[in-house]
């Protein structure tokens, strides 16, 4: 067969298995186990595209290259003050004002977008001096694109999506603010205020739309055939060369 009829036959194919997903019936967690099988999706894409690169890096590369999400580039402000709240390191205080003032900004009755997040060239604008961590954790790290992996990973391997329940209609990523009853040190009542985050559902078809959308003339333009990214051959486990 040419280039032109397997990538067409691949992308027939992955456009059923999308509609397959979203076809799915029941009850209890079915939106997470939509959510875990368009994941899958996407990573299936990904090999397909990228062969044997490492599973983050493939699919990574397949959101920056394939999809238009500008958010994927910001660092969460919400990440970002957890992770400040547990370091003990010296020299971060200009950047615990920033995040602090910024996160009282977000309005607390309705989701707030990620477009009110930063790119991280601001966030390092109030990085101590020479300084390229923070207990250890890259500004990278705190991305939404690499969020949405650690997202990924609750639910493929550990059956549970992080972060916020779906309260509102809205079919972008955003934030949700709770209050909590809870206990200081001394016994009293106390509320803890918190923000969540959450990748709606909408949101992962709109992804894989992107994705298969853009790679079919990516594909055919580099001659490259997917399936020749795939084993399909009877013996599973691959020897060394």
């Amino acid at each position: 067969m040419t280039i032109n009829v397997q990538v067409q036959n691949y992308i027939f194919v992955m456009r059923n298995l999308q509609d397959s997903i979203n076809q799915l019936q029941g009850e209890q967690y079915l939106e997470n186990h939509k959510k875990t099988l368009l994941f899958s999706l996407l990573e299936t894409l990904s090999k397909g595209v990228f062969g044997t690169e490492r599973n983050f890096v493939k699919f990574e590369r397949l959101i920056r290259e394939f999809c238009v999400w500008e958010d994927g580039k910001r660092v969460s402000l919400q990440q970002l003050s957890l992770l400040l709240e547990r370091t003990e390191e010296r020299g971060f205080e200009t950047l615990k004002s920033y995040v602090e003032a910024n996160l009282s900004r977000y309005p607390m009755s309705r989701p707030v977008p990620f477009t009110h997040d930063p790119y991280i060239e601001e966030i390092r604008e109030y990085m101590p001096e020479g300084i390229q961590k923070i207990n250890g954790v890259k500004l990278e790290q705190l991305t939404h694109v690499s969020l949405l992996w650690k997202y990924r990973n609750g639910l493929v391997h550990e059956a549970r999506g992080l972060g916020a329940n779906e309260l509102f209609d809205e079919v972008e990523p955003h934030y949700i603010f709770y209050r909590a009853i809870g206990y200081d040190t001394e016994g009293e009542i106390a509320y803890k205020k918190y923000w969540q985050k959450l990748y709606p559902l909408h949101f992962l078809n709109d992804l894989i739309n992107q994705v298969i959308t853009n790679i079919e003339p990516y594909l055919i333009q580099n001659g490259i055939d997917p399936y020749d990214n795939y084993n399909f051959e009877p013996l599973w486990i691959e020897g060394r060369n």
